[in-house]
């Protein structure tokens, strides 16, 4: 079973989506060091500050990515790019001394490709103007496949706050129907959908 460097985040990336990130601490450092040693990918997952004891601070499922460009920012900070490669589950977390933590993951398939549906056309009209919105994050992309119902979904599961009960439920489905579902009812019809009443 493959293990992976994990940086747990307030946010997520699935695959084909890109993030930038501001490292700082000495742990996280060391992340990006020994992961550009080798092929430049390591793990990020949820965290959640708030879990209780009986739910895990680290979202079940995580997403391995790959370093795709770095710098130094204006204050100083090391700045890096990353996209995401596939879907994982946390099957085993271990913590070394210095707080940074490694994962035993299990690959989870891709989300496959899915021409839009009538709610996925709200959907990804929603997510341009968003995208037309927020500068930064529009320049995170050099295309951008917003005729992809799979590829929207997992856009807009990445910048909506969603506890890791929620994120999970809707990850490990086997493709994007059931988060177009929730999307749409949150979004467009602005109702609780039938997923909130399971979590």
């Amino acid at each position: 079973m493959q293990e992976v460097m994990l940086f747990p985040l307030s946010s997520i990336v699935l695959p084909e989506g890109k993030m930038r990130l501001r490292v700082f601490e000495a742990r996280y450092k060391r992340l990006v060091v020994e992961a550009l040693k080798g092929d430049g990918t390591f793990g990020i997952c949820l965290f959640q500050k708030q879990a209780s004891a009986e739910n895990s601070e680290l979202s079940v499922v995580g997403t391995l990515v790959k370093i795709v460009d770095f710098e130094q920012l204006d204050d100083g900070l090391l700045g890096i790019t990353v996209t995401g490669l596939h879907r994982f589950m946390i099957r085993k977390v271990r913590t070394e001394h210095d707080g940074l933590r490694f994962a035993k993951i299990e690959p989870l398939a891709n989300w496959p490709l899915m021409p839009l549906t009538k709610r996925g056309e709200s959907l990804s009209q929603q997510l341009q103007q968003v995208y037309a919105q927020f500068e930064q994050l529009d320049a995170l992309y050099d295309q951008k496949f917003f005729d992809d119902e799979c590829w929207v979904s997992q856009r807009w599961l990445e910048i909506l706050p969603l506890s890791n009960k929620q994120f999970d439920l809707l990850a490990l489905e086997l493709d994007c129907t059931v988060t177009i579902e929730y999307l749409s009812r949150a979004l467009i019809n602005d109702e609780q959908s039938d997923l909130d009443t399971r979590l």
